[in-house]
């Protein structure tokens, strides 16, 4: 856990490097620039941040009565993001975010940690409300049964889907909410290390508040 803050951490401070060096090479003066930036088209659909919020996780999929009577998972995601305008309705988020789903079964808790990194289009409807749908992939970090570590060994650890949602935007603060729909199977091995193809993937819905300039 406290590698992987590290980590957002770096890379919030390289996100903040690019968008300063961007606003350096990008026009021909410093004044000019400044001016583009917080008054030019798209200046007010720009930026970067900070994001946490709550994860509802389900896994779906024809083959999942295959772990028994399961129910969702509620945690948490975490991460930053930056926002390129490309015009006044159009910029691209791409973010880094630590999320962490799972599910319940009987006395059991199975939570599975994620590097995710969405890559967003983001479609101004109004100047304070935008749709954001794009592709996501991420990396399985590790996984818990309870307190006790899980071996990754039969799982994906490479995982990737698509992700929609809406956004409100007051000032510097963001409020959202977004559906990722997995792609990948959760498991490619059965406890015996033998390959397997089942109809087992993930879904989250998310709620999110972020805090950005």
């Amino acid at each position: 856990m406290k590698k992987t803050f590290t980590l957002l951490l770096i890379l919030f401070t390289l996100v903040s490097t690019a968008h300063a060096q961007q606003e350096d090479y990008g026009g021909p003066s410093s004044m000019q620039r400044n001016h583009n930036l917080f008054s030019g088209a798209g200046a007010h659909n720009s930026g970067f941040g900070i994001k946490g919020g709550v994860n509802f996780s389900q896994l779906r999929g024809s083959d999942k009565d295959m772990l028994g009577s399961i129910s969702g998972h509620t945690s948490f995601h975490a991460g930053v993001f930056a926002q390129f305008a490309f015009s006044d309705a159009f910029s691209i988020q791409p973010e880094v975010l630590y999320s962490r789903r799972g599910y319940e079964r009987n006395d059991s808790t199975f939570r599975f940690d994620y590097l995710n990194v969405p890559i967003l289009a983001v479609f101004n409807v109004t100047e304070n409300i935008s749709l954001h749908a794009g592709p996501q992939i991420g990396i399985l970090m590790s996984g818990k049964r309870g307190g006790s570590e899980i071996d990754l060994a039969p799982y994906n650890t490479f995982d990737y889907g698509a992700a929609a949602g809406i956004e409100a935007k007051i000032s510097w603060l963001r409020l959202g909410a977004r559906y990722f729909l997995g792609l990948t199977d959760l498991r490619k091995e059965n406890a015996l290390g033998q390959k397997i193809n089942e109809d087992i993937k993930n879904g989250v819905f998310q709620v999110y508040l972020g805090i950005g300039i």
